[in-house]
């Protein structure tokens, strides 16, 4: 039975992936069904759920989506205790997910929630409580125009308080280059028991177990060399198993590293290292470093352009990536620039009536909107319907541009 679920979920992530959302969503459906064996608190249970609701995201099936995201609130708070900071996340997706729904007087209540138990968890400079916060200030004033608005005080967004880290698994915000000297042989056979431990823990989702035994294995991979593919394969677990957790701010400086690395072994014009930089972005774009986000999104779209050409379709996916950033930091000049070539690219190779391509056009149109241009907003949005905001696309490559992972036996060089 574990051995199916794992099938299911191995086979759902690949789907989603490469972008195949509709097989995903099946395969995280059987996933699903299969974890009703296990016991209700079980890990793998939530994470189904998690998965399939943000494959129904990515469809905009969101009245699809509600039951499963209401269940993940009532699970989390039953396990973790109604003021832990995963019950927050729980309740933050619960309040966007009414808010794509245009429900704003539903997601006031789960956004509030969310806000509350974050800012008592992590204190009110944390960028999560930061970019938490705005998002409830928007809705709030949306309520506000509509006469609905609660009472809320902005006093009540600006609490005072120290900062306050989350207990959990203690990670180095670099790895650490001085370990305890050891036999070259002992520390390799030393790391693959420790190394094959935490991807068990990150595929079971233990992903604070994960991210311990990732620390200790990079330790001892360091002593590997920099070329060698152990030492990147560990600092890129650790990087995902602390990004599962929205620990965004910590997993930036390994993922930086996983860049540099694959920086050294391809130099900077190669696929692998684009993707990588994309990574970072992503990662600064989580916690919302736009700033820094920006700059590495920039550099990489420069890279997909010099590897396939301006017009080519990964080039139109990095673009749209680098206008939603231009857009959330106001940058609304250099957004629209960015839209109008990612525009041009997607009508161009897939059509006018291509998801992708409707979806563009409704951020593009809200972007008018912001600029006081509804004239030109109104013709876009007639062409499209629906709108999310927000989601970070994955770069997808075919089959021929495929990277496949590196062996086992292997070594980056």
């Amino acid at each position: 039975m574990k051995s199916k679920w794992q099938d299911y979920k191995n086979s759902a992530e690949k789907a989603q992936a490469e972008g195949k959302y509709s097989f995903a969503e099946s395969l995280w459906y059987a996933a699903l069904e299969e974890s009703m064996d296990f016991p209700a608190n079980d890990r793998r249970r939530a994470l189904s759920m998690e998965r399939l609701c943000e494959c129904l995201w990515f469809q905009q099936k969101f009245a699809d989506c509600e039951p499963l995201a209401l269940k993940l609130v009532t699970i989390y708070t039953e396990v973790f205790g109604p003021d832990h900071v995963d019950v927050a996340a729980m309740h933050a997706n619960l309040g966007l997910l009414y808010v794509a729904m245009k429900r704003d007087e539903d997601a006031e209540q789960p956004m509030r929630k969310a806000l509350e138990i974050k800012l008592k968890a992590l204190g009110p400079a944390h960028p999560d409580v930061l970019r938490l916060q705005t998002g409830y200030r928007d809705l709030f004033n949306r309520l506000k125009e509509k006469g609905t608005a609660p009472l809320v005080t902005a006093r009540q967004w600006k609490k005072t308080g120290r900062f306050e880290t989350l207990p959990g698994p203690k990670v180095e915000a670099t790895i650490p280059q001085v370990v305890p000297k050891i036999d070259l042989d002992e520390m390799q056979r030393r790391w693959k028991p420790l190394y094959d431990a935490a991807s068990s823990a990150l595929d079971q989702g233990d992903w604070q177990t994960a991210a311990t035994k990732f620390a200790e294995a990079a330790q001892m991979a360091e002593h590997f060399g920099e070329k060698d593919h152990r030492l990147c394969r560990t600092i890129e677990g650790l990087a995902a198993a602390l990004a599962r957790q929205d620990k965004h701010q910590q997993a930036a400086p390994y993922y930086e590293r996983i860049f540099q690395l694959k920086k050294a072994v391809f130099g900077s014009r190669h696929p692998v290292v684009a993707q990588a930089l994309d990574e970072v972005a992503k990662c600064h774009y989580y916690y919302g470093n736009f700033e820094a986000a920006e700059k590495c999104a920039e550099e990489s779209c420069r890279t997909y352009e010099i590897l396939y050409g301006r017009d080519d379709i990964k080039v139109a996916t990095s673009l749209g990536n680098l206008g939603m950033l231009y857009h959330l930091d106001k940058k609304l000049s250099d957004a629209e620039d960015a839209y109008k070539r990612c525009l041009a690219i997607r009508t161009k190779r897939q059509g006018a009536s291509h998801d992708d391509t409707i979806k563009l056009l409704n951020k593009y149109a809200a972007l008018l909107r912001e600029m006081h241009r509804e004239d030109e907003a109104a013709h876009l949005q007639s062409c499209a319907s629906g709108f999310v905001t927000g989601s970070w696309k994955t770069i997808t490559m075919h089959t021929e541009d495929s990277l496949a992972p590196i062996a086992d036996d292997e070594s980056m060089s």
